[in-house]
């Protein structure tokens, strides 16, 4: 009978591999700074990125920033300029200009306390600032900018005093200027086909982005 010490395995069946779980990819992404449209898009990252010519990439690009036309589209890198700066293949000639430009709620009520509560619906968050504009009788809040300190749908608690303030009148905005830190556009290296949750210490977390996961470049 032959000995069977030297007979070299054969490869583990998939069947019998660890699963990998969704949780563990690490997605090659990064924040975006400015786009430049015309017959390719030029895309510049806040810090340098890993990218190679020939990746495929998907985009992310929340509401308020415009751009509305390349959120969730992909495109393969064709390109590198620089470091920060990649190249795309996607005609976006025409497209919506690329920027943050923040929300509007309309002011129905402005109380005087210390801190001051404005009636207005909205969907902001606390630790965001908004503008104050246009309000008729607490005049003193026109043309400033405050941090939100606690919201709910119909109203938001601002950082300032307006006890000896004017009484309100009618109208007003509250304008937000500062967008969501976790909640900005991104540029995201498209590897295995999975779905998962983008997770760790990026920028955002408990987001779901179908096949986004790994550079496998």
């Amino acid at each position: 009978m032959s000995s069977q010490s030297n007979v070299t395995p054969g490869p583990i069946a998939p069947e019998n591999n660890p699963p990998i779980e969704p949780q563990f990819y690490i997605p090659s992404r990064f924040v975006i700074s400015s786009i430049t449209y015309g017959p390719t898009t030029i895309v510049r990252t806040s810090t340098p990125h890993n990218y190679l010519r020939g990746q495929t990439i998907r985009m992310l690009i929340p509401q308020y920033y415009g751009a509305n036309e390349l959120n969730g589209m992909q495109g393969n890198v064709i390109a590198i300029p620089s470091d920060d700066e990649v190249v795309l293949n996607i005609i976006s000639t025409g497209f919506t200009p690329f920027g943050f430009s923040g929300p509007t709620a309309n002011i129905t009520g402005i109380s005087n306390s210390n801190p001051c509560v404005i009636t207005a619906s909205n969907y902001f968050y606390p630790g965001l600032d908004v503008l104050i504009a246009n309000v008729r009788g607490t005049s003193q809040l026109n043309g400033n900018t405050y941090e939100i300190l606690s919201n709910n749908a119909t109203s938001l608690t601002i950082d300032v005093d307006s006890t000896s303030f004017g009484t309100y009148v009618s109208g007003g905005t509250a304008t937000l200027i500062t967008p969501e830190k976790n909640n900005v556009p991104q540029i995201i290296a498209i590897g295995d086909v999975n779905s998962g949750q983008i997770n760790g210490n990026g920028l955002q977390t408990a987001t779901f982005v179908p096949g986004s996961f790994i550079n496998v470049s």
